[in-house]
């Protein structure tokens, strides 16, 4: 066989059009750990691939009639993966650049209310769990924390017969690059954020429960600190609200990035305060946040749940002020990688000549407690 190596976008094709496909994952099990393609399976060979043993796989009941791909960090041991299994008569390849292309990844789901002509794309990272959303009223759109190329929000803007009008981010990112700027100059569109946002570079600053207009739908900026000293939420028609990394679906964001102690007590209660705030807006409104805790399967639905529901899910936000500030102290998480460069990033808002896939290779770890 001479094709040895499958693109990241082949197999997101082959994931996301349900086609039969078999992932073997060969890193080693602290790796796997950290984070992996949910549709995986686990052997760890990587030091017998290193070694030239070539009967590793003889023992696995593996398919001779599907595609097997072999995934290792960059792609570099895999191949080797994949020779034997060539050798052996099976259709394998390896996943070129590995994880750390893997990285960039995604699916796309769709929440959609046709009385309003209102559509939210939710775009999710499925590797690291980062999430960004287009939201499509009438024949404007708004996207909110862009995390890929400016072609893949472009595009589906493009399908939908829709012009994007405004892009922003909710606070500024320590576990990715933000693509928000980029996505402002490809797109012309108008890029706001909160008026106190620490940045180099130059946007549409608007305070605290201001409001924008895009087909007929409202934005409203609601500052919700904590995570951040300028994080905020945006809420959508007082139906939807887009958290960031202010609160998940099964958790809630860390306030400690780049504090120290003392600080971080601080922003631990504002960001009780915030959530507070989240919270008030009423049972029926519905989360929508920049993150997942874990990594994310092609086929899993939209990640979304009402304010009623999350409450009942997550303990730390049924504590009073001072227990909540202490159960942050007592789980904080280790920091995402490069968090403290990519930080100084997003506050530059330019990356030429830097390797993203190395910077944000990684898992998530924005939050602070699940379920």
């Amino acid at each position: 066989m001479e094709k040895l190596e499958i693109s990241v976008e082949e197999l997101q094709n082959l994931l996301a059009n349900n086609l039969p496909v078999k992932i073997l994952d060969i890193r080693p099990q602290e790796h796997r750990d950290e984070w992996y393609i949910p549709e995986s399976e686990h052997i760890d060979v990587y030091k017998q691939i290193e070694a030239g043993e070539d009967t590793i796989f003889d023992n696995l009941d593996l398919p001779k009639d599907i595609p097997i791909i072999v995934v290792c960090m960059e792609g570099l041991m895999s191949k080797d993966g994949a020779d034997i299994l060539q050798e052996k008569g099976y259709e394998a390849y390896s996943l070129k650049g590995g994880m750390k292309q893997w990285n960039f990844a995604y699916s796309v789901k769709l929440l959609e209310k046709p009385e309003k002509n209102l559509k939210i794309y939710q775009i999710r990272r499925v590797a690291k769990g980062c999430i960004s959303y287009l939201i499509i009223s009438e024949d404007e759109a708004a996207v909110i924390d862009a995390s890929l190329n400016p072609e893949v929000y472009i595009n589906i803007a493009n399908k939908n017969n829709s012009t994007i009008k405004y892009v922003m981010d909710t606070h500024t990112h320590a576990d990715y690059v933000s693509r928000t700027r980029e996505l402002a100059k490809e797109s012309n569109a108008k890029h706001i954020f909160i008026d106190i946002a620490q940045v180099d570079y130059d946007y549409i600053k608007i305070k605290d429960r201001e409001k924008i207009y895009f087909g007929n739908s409202t934005i409203e900026m609601i500052y919700t600190p904590g995570h951040t000293l300028d994080s905020v939420s945006y809420l959508l028609d007082n139906e939807y609200i887009f958290t960031g990394d202010t609160l998940f679906v099964d958790g809630i964001g860390r306030p400690d990035l780049k504090a120290n102690l003392e600080e971080t007590i601080y922003k631990s209660g504002l960001l009780y305060d915030s959530l507070q705030t989240i919270l008030s807006l009423g049972d029926d409104v519905v989360i929508l946040p920049s993150h997942y805790s874990d990594s994310i399967a092609f086929k899993q639905p939209i990640i979304m749940n009402n304010i009623g529901k999350i409450v009942k899910d997550i303990s730390i936000l049924n504590l009073k002020k001072e227990e909540f500030i202490d159960a942050i102290l007592d789980n904080i998480p280790l920091p995402p990688p490069n968090y403290d460069k990519i930080v100084e990033i997003n506050k530059r808002g330019e990356y030429n000549g830097m390797d993203i896939a190395i910077l944000e290779a990684g898992a998530n770890r924005c939050g602070v407690d699940k379920k």
